[in-house]
């Protein structure tokens, strides 16, 4: 009988996880294989995940000049972030517009940003209230993301699941109303 494999997650790297990735690294390139198949070594020597130790591998490779591979944001940026998204939503830009702007042109800024926004928005209401607040002190319009959008131009949104329930109910009754009758009448 198969036993499944608990992987507990691990943080950091330490000295003789770093030297068995790099003589694996070594031995591979030497005997000229893939270095896959040093990160799948590693990873059943370290208890890993063969990508973890690919990502780990390349990151680290990459010398100290590469930049983190995860830069978190300071509450002021992210208070920042969101006043200026919702300013830019008040005046009718797009969330995706306003962060591509911010980002300089850069897409993987932008989507950081966006999904930053998004984030904000889903799990710190206190802190789109708290931005909501100080813009209102400026004076001006100010977007209330959990408002309902209305309906603008392009193609209508879907309607509610309620909705197309009923329609469809509705419908099913109507034909089986027809059905009836003209069984009656044979």
């Amino acid at each position: 009988m198969e036993q499944a494999i608990v992987a507990r997650a691990r943080t950091g790297w330490n000295s003789a996880e770093e030297a068995l990735l790099l003589e694996a690294v070594d031995r591979c390139r030497a005997a000229g294989e893939p270095l896959k198949t040093a990160f799948t070594e590693a990873a059943r020597q370290t208890g890993r995940r063969p990508n973890s130790v690919r990502n780990h591998y390349y990151a680290s490779s990459k010398g100290t000049g590469a930049a983190p591979a995860f830069l978190p944001f300071s509450e002021e940026e992210s208070l920042s972030l969101l006043k200026t998204v919702l300013q830019a939503r008040s005046a009718g830009e797009s969330v995706r517009a306003c962060t591509l702007r911010i980002a300089q042109g850069d897409t993987r800024r932008m989507l950081r940003y966006q999904n930053k926004y998004r984030a904000l928005l889903k799990n710190r209401p206190a802190l789109v209230d708290q931005a909501r607040r100080e813009l209102a002190e400026m004076g001006g319009p100010v977007f209330d993301p959990y408002a309902p959008s209305p309906a603008g131009p392009g193609r209508p949104r879907k309607a509610a699941a309620e909705r197309d329930t009923d329609a469809l109910i509705r419908t099913l009754c109507e034909s089986l109303m027809e059905l009836l009758r003209r069984t009656e009448q044979v």
